[in-house]
């Protein structure tokens, strides 16, 4: 039993769940999880994400969402309590998808998307708002600029050496946001690709993981296009999954969303641009997609007046 796991629990663990950048997740007796930090977190930040489950509304959504019973600092280790949510990450099986399993999981993820904006929070600011320095704006573009510029002055430097006329596409994006209207805010997940979507045996959805710092109030249509936008940083992914799910979503929601994917794509590749040091291949996934961005909304250095799938 590994040692950082504190001692009240370690006769519970029934086995190890996963291992990411923050924590190490164990399944527990009676349905929980227990999540050990690999750092002696701050974790003054897991009360408001806990607040914040506890205001979702379960019967409003298909699928679970993430519960935290407790959590504190035990034994010099730092861990949360939460709920056990039944599944195997969608990034975990999709690898091994084939034929009519594949297309119906790959379905079955995209619908899901737009679950989460049955979820009103319109008495959020738009923007961040589970985190102390979140940031937000009077309007959803005031938002939007305001990230993209701090994340911008600090990825830029990166970025610039990989796409040199990366200013001029950066000031397309920030036209496109500025034209945009407010829409209903609503939750919005923020990192919706399948690592944060878990599935059953019959590849339905049955929960949402890991809300947290990408969590905003905003447009639902930024959890539609990250379904469709974060599939090809998955081990295992092919082309046609991105062209399944872009296409399920314009038949469900209209061809207008088209333009929306192609300016959240902008935005996010601008909003990882900074973690290059972290994360070589998400630096390279934004390059990719800036440059996918410029070729589908440049035309001799001028904006196109449409933007095609």
């Amino acid at each position: 039993m590994p040692d950082e796991i504190p001692a009240r629990f370690r006769a519970e663990v029934v086995r190890k769940l996963g291992h990411g950048g923050e924590a190490t997740v164990y399944e527990l007796t009676g349905d929980r999880a227990l999540r050990v930090f690999h750092t002696h977190t701050d974790l003054s930040h897991l009360e408001k994400i806990g607040a914040f489950y506890k205001k979702l509304s379960a019967p409003h959504l298909p699928f679970a969402v993430p519960e935290i019973f407790e959590f504190a600092v035990e034994d010099g280790v730092g861990y949360s309590l939460d709920r056990l949510i039944r599944g195997r990450a969608f990034h975990d099986v999709m690898p091994a998808l084939t034929g009519a399993d594949r297309n119906r999981a790959l379905d079955s993820f995209t619908d899901a998307a737009s679950a989460l904006s049955a979820i009103s929070l319109e008495d959020q600011p738009y923007g961040e708002f589970l985190f102390d320095d979140a940031l937000t704006g009077d309007t959803w573009a005031d938002f939007l600029l305001a990230r993209l510029e701090e994340n911008y002055a600090k990825g830029r430097p990166d970025l610039i050496e990989a796409i040199p006329n990366v200013d001029a596409i950066v000031e397309v994006l920030r036209e496109r946001i500025r034209a945009l209207l407010d829409p209903p805010k609503v939750l919005v997940h923020g990192d919706y690709f399948p690592g944060n979507v878990l599935m059953d045996d019959d590849f339905n959805v049955t929960g949402v993981i890991d809300f947290g710092w990408l969590t905003v109030a905003g447009d639902p249509a930024m959890d539609l296009a990250s379904a469709a936008i974060f599939l090809n940083v998955v081990r295992g992914h092919q082309p046609s999954d991105a062209e399944r799910v872009h296409a399920r979503l314009l038949a469900t929601h209209g061809d207008a969303l088209a333009a929306a994917i192609e300016t959240y794509r902008g935005w996010y590749a601008i909003r990882f641009s900074p973690y290059k040091a972290d994360d070589g291949s998400l630096f390279e996934w934004c390059v990719i997609s800036l440059k996918k961005f410029m070729e589908r909304t440049l035309e001799d250095g001028r904006p196109r007046p449409s933007v095609s799938s």
